[in-house]
């Protein structure tokens, strides 16, 4: 699985429309709960922002949201992930990108960092965008150092703070910033960039 970063990966992740039983409230493992067996999760259509999105009311201190998709981790690559959301109404939470990393044979690989830099919702109604690098090693822009055991991750965020608020996320994303990092870089099949709609 671990390739050359010349190599296009074989991606297919899925927008929320096409399913939440694609999308689990754990570590997005085939064992984890998803989200079209829970109350406190819904599509919302025909937002004016995101078309159809996710609404998710924060009903614990911390509400994961994991894609059951492998996003294939490439020796070398640099990828940004990143979710474009927006505070509905309740209390605002905080953001932050979070993953689970898979190793040979499905296994978890342990003593990664898996959570990037917290975002703070500021304002509802209001379109922010959470994001954070995965990387081989230490180099600005790189929040999260992996190292080469983790072959695939289970991406998505985490909300965290305070209880009761509602949110709408458009989206998750990945993109190989590895060129971009030098000038270049290109979107990963099957996902978007956040900034490009």
């Amino acid at each position: 699985m671990l390739t050359d970063i010349t190599d296009e990966p074989d991606l297919n992740p899925s927008a929320f429309e096409e399913g939440l039983a694609l999308w689990s409230n754990g570590d997005g493992t085939p064992d984890a709960t998803t989200y079209d067996a829970l109350p406190h999760a819904r599509l919302a259509r025909n937002d004016v922002d995101f078309g159809t999105c996710l609404e998710l009311r924060k009903t614990d201190g911390v509400v994961r949201l994991r894609y059951t998709g492998e996003m294939p981790v490439r020796r070398g690559a640099r990828i940004e992930i990143s979710a474009r959301l927006r505070a509905l109404r309740g209390p605002l939470p905080e953001v932050r990108i979070a993953a689970w990393t898979g190793g040979a044979g499905g296994r978890g690989v342990e003593g990664q960092p898996c959570e990037g830099p917290r975002v703070a919702l500021t304002a509802h109604g209001s379109v922010q965008v959470v994001r954070a690098v995965i990387g081989p090693e230490a180099a600005d822009g790189v929040d999260l150092v992996w190292s080469a055991e983790v072959l695939y991750a289970h991406v998505g965020l985490d909300l965290t703070g305070p209880v009761g608020g509602v949110v709408r996320i458009e989206s998750v994303t990945a993109r190989d910033v590895t060129r971009a990092m030098t000038g270049g870089g290109r979107v990963m099949p099957g996902f978007t960039t956040a900034d490009a709609r």
